[in-house]
């Protein structure tokens, strides 16, 4: 299912290791608002890092993906064309949500200077370390990959991403028209933060209840 917003429903706050460290690398980006004067447009691109890395730590979870019973010939073959539509597909989804950033948003030159590194692309790779980190534990460590197909596995992220950043790009237009203070940065960052452990809990308990 491509998208609901159930992914949201019934989700209990329950606090797992990965479930820290994802509360924890939520939290980094306070610390770039008071020590490097981050504003909402910064915050915002970093958000949109974030669903890239979300898009690129599924690709493995897609090639693994073992539910169905079929041949390891057959299943590789499988989830290997789903993946490479995957990775066209999502990368047309982000992209065409980062022009929208650029353009509409003012993001341009927050984005252009990524290329430089700093602060916020080391931020960004511990957001990739914490999705990291949830994969190995719960997708590999609770061999989440016998319990789904690699089409359920493509179609998980867009649930979590689409509302996530609908919500985000709306409080983040909100922010900027108030210029951007910092009260209403960092309820930006509680929202998002707040939403992000509900989906993550969200999935990983629908994976329990049906390895169970």
């Amino acid at each position: 299912m491509p998208f609901s917003p159930r992914v949201f429903e019934r989700a209990s706050f329950k606090l797992t290791s990965s479930g820290v460290f994802l509360i924890l690398a939520n939290c980094i980006p306070i610390i770039g608002i008071f020590l490097f004067g981050w504003d909402a447009a910064t915050i915002l691109v970093l958000y949109w890092l974030e669903s890239v890395i979300i898009g690129i730590v599924n690709i493995p979870k897609i090639l693994a993906c073992r539910k169905g019973g079929r041949g390891v010939f057959v299943s590789m073959m499988s989830n290997l064309f789903i993946c490479v539509f995957y990775m066209v597909h999502y990368g047309i989804f982000t992209g065409v949500h980062g022009v929208f950033l650029a353009e509409l948003l003012g993001a341009r030159p927050v984005m252009d200077g990524l290329i430089h590194g700093g602060p916020l692309v080391w931020t960004a790779f511990i957001f990739f370390v914490s999705h990291l980190f949830s994969m190995l534990v719960n997708f590999f460590g609770k061999k989440e990959y016998l319990g789904r197909t690699p089409h359920e596995q493509m179609f998980s992220v867009y649930g979590r991403v689409f509302v996530m950043h609908i919500v985000i790009i709306f409080t983040g237009f909100a922010a900027l028209a108030f210029g951007a203070p910092i009260i209403a940065v960092i309820m930006l960052i509680g929202l998002k933060t707040v939403m992000d452990l509900a989906a993550h809990n969200k999935e990983h308990q629908n994976r329990e209840a049906v390895t169970a």
